[in-house]
This record gives C-alpha cells, structure tokens and sequence, in this order.
C-alpha cells in the first residue's frame, strides 16, 4: 500500500511524465517505523561508513513527524573546529520555537572540517550523498524539501554542494552563513576572483549571511590559508549572474545596521539574497546569546538569522524536474 496521498500522487507523475532513463528519488522509507532507540523530538547520534570510513551524524526527528507524510530535511555543517553537536546548540533549529516540521541532520567532520578547507583531503560530498541516501530509506522525507546551512567552513561545504553536479539537482536550497569560501589560487584578487562551479541547474535559491566585522572570514575577502577568498560582494554578485538574474539589486533594511540584498525579479524575486549586518564580527546572527555572540569583542546580533533561514527554505523547494535529475 502506498504511504500517503502526497506519495501516490509522486507515482502517478513519474509513471506518467518521468523521461525514460531518468528515476524517481527514493521514498523507500515512508512507512517505516522509528529506528529502534530514536523517538520524536530527540536528537539521535547516528553511526555510517563512507568512503570506507567509519563516520556520524546527529539527527533530530520533528514532534509532528508522521511516517506516512513526506517531511522537509536540513543538513547543517558546523563550523571548523567546531563539532556536530555545538553546531545544533549555535543554529537553533531544533529549538521548537523556529522549527517544529523539519528533520535537522548535523553531520560530523573528519577532524571537525570540510572538503573545500585547504589541506581538506576528505570527500564530504560523498558523505553528504551518503547521509541523504541513509536517512531517505529510513524516513519519510520529502525529497523537494531537503536544503542545507552551515557556519563558516560548514558555510563553506554548503557552497561545495551547490556547485555539485550532482547534489546541486538533490539539494533544493543553500544558506551560508559566515562562509569561508576558499578558491586554490594565488595572487589573491578577491573582487574578481574566478569562483568555479558546477552545478546542474540554473536556479538555485542561495542566502547568504556576512558581518561586516567578521575578522575571521573578511568581508572584504583576501589571501588565507595559501588560498583565495573572494569579497562576499562578489561571491554573491557570482550566484546571481550564475542563476540568469543579473546584478541589478533591491535594498531593504532588516533591522538596525542590517540590510538585505536581493537579485531577480517576477517569481524569482530573491532568489538569490545577501543579509549583510554592518556590525557583528564572525557569528551566527542571533538576539540571544551563543557561542559565537559571547566571545570577546563580539555582541548580540539585531535579528535572528535561523527563522529567516527556514522561510527561505520553505519558499523554495526543489522542482520536480531538477528532482529527477538528480535521482
């Protein structure tokens, strides 16, 4: 018997309009009971091997999960030598508060970083891929819905996958924040750096978050680590001519010293957006304290990024046919 109404009505679109060659992703896991030992509205450390290493991921199953309803999935990548498990303490969005509908994974990194880091020899896009293909065969997830976020070198990852070939299709939407945002080059021109990409598709939603006093990952972007980093000006200027939307922009302010950038127009009106605060350093924007906010010299932020993240992601699923591109 099929799961729900939502996957019966999935199976009649790709036995009538699927390509031949092309496949529908999995939803092998609606249905399923719970993993023994996991419940809803608990965080569960979970164990994988990929790339012939043994790794983990944090999961975090919504209260409202139904096995039977496809639900939305965020990866988030914590920061470099930061872990999984301060990643869910710094982002919020297991916090009932921002997020009672998504699953929330929070990946571990070898030695706490990402491929995309210099010296980073890991393949964590394979792992991503891993993680995806494990936790769709055993929940119901709603393959249009899964995105990912990250903080700095996580933030970083998050635009490795963007420019996949592969997840570019699986992954609906990308939101950075702090990125690190590495290109193997030298000298260093961060203001018209060629950034590569590969992604498969020419709309893909990306918000990105940047301090202006981020002294960490500068603004202004520069030579570190023997690498590049580009100006986030540019960075974002990059995605927006890449998804066809030019460089024309509309400035709003956000709240106090914080505006927000946003390229495109028509129904692709902010498809790709900036939210720049003027003021906050290298930090996870929020109003209450983190680990980030608490640091010396830093400070509590004027908005909270985490509920602008998931409006984002809800406002942009995967369409279907990107969908069975990346199948």
């Amino acid at each position: 018997m099929l799961p729900s109404l939502a996957v019966f009505i999935l199976a009649i679109v790709e036995a009538s309009v699927v390509p031949q060659g092309l496949s529908f992703p999995s939803l092998e896991g609606c249905g399923k009971a719970l993993p023994d030992g996991q419940s809803t509205g608990v965080v569960s450390n979970v164990t994988i091997v990929s790339g012939g290493n043994q790794r983990n991921y944090l999961i975090s199953i919504p209260l409202s999960y139904h096995s039977k309803i496809p639900t939305p999935a965020i990866l988030s990548y914590h920061g470099g030598v930061r872990t999984a498990e301060q990643q869910l303490l710094l982002d919020q969005l297991t916090n009932p508060e921002f997020n009672t509908l998504s699953f929330v994974i929070y990946p571990q990194g070898i030695n706490n970083t990402w491929q995309g880091v210099p010296g980073v020899t890991t393949n964590d896009v394979q792992f991503t891929s891993d993680i995806l293909d494990q936790v769709q065969s055993l929940y119901c997830i709603d393959p249009t819905r899964i995105s990912v976020t990250g903080k700095s070198d996580g933030a970083g990852f998050c635009n490795t996958l963007a420019c996949d070939p592969t997840l570019s299709s699986r992954i609906a939407a990308f939101a950075p924040v702090s990125g690190a945002y590495y290109i193997d080059t030298l000298p260093c021109m961060p203001s018209d750096v060629c950034i590569p990409c590969h992604a498969s598709r020419k709309d893909i939603p990306l918000l990105a978050f940047h301090g202006g006093n981020d002294s960490t990952i500068s603004y202004q972007g520069g030579e570190r680590k023997n690498e590049c980093l580009p100006a986030i000006p540019h960075f974002i200027q990059q995605w927006a001519v890449r998804d066809g939307l030019g460089l024309h922009n509309v400035t709003t302010p956000v709240s106090s010293n914080t505006v927000s950038y946003k390229y495109g127009k028509g129904y692709e009106f902010g498809l790709v957006e900036h939210i720049y605060d003027a003021v906050i350093g290298h930090d996870w924007p929020s109003t209450i304290p983190n680990a980030d906010n608490q640091v010396v010299g830093h400070h509590l932020a004027s908005f909270n990024a985490t509920p602008i993240i998931l409006d984002f992601f809800r406002q942009h699923p995967l369409n279907f046919f990107d969908l069975i591109k990346g199948a």
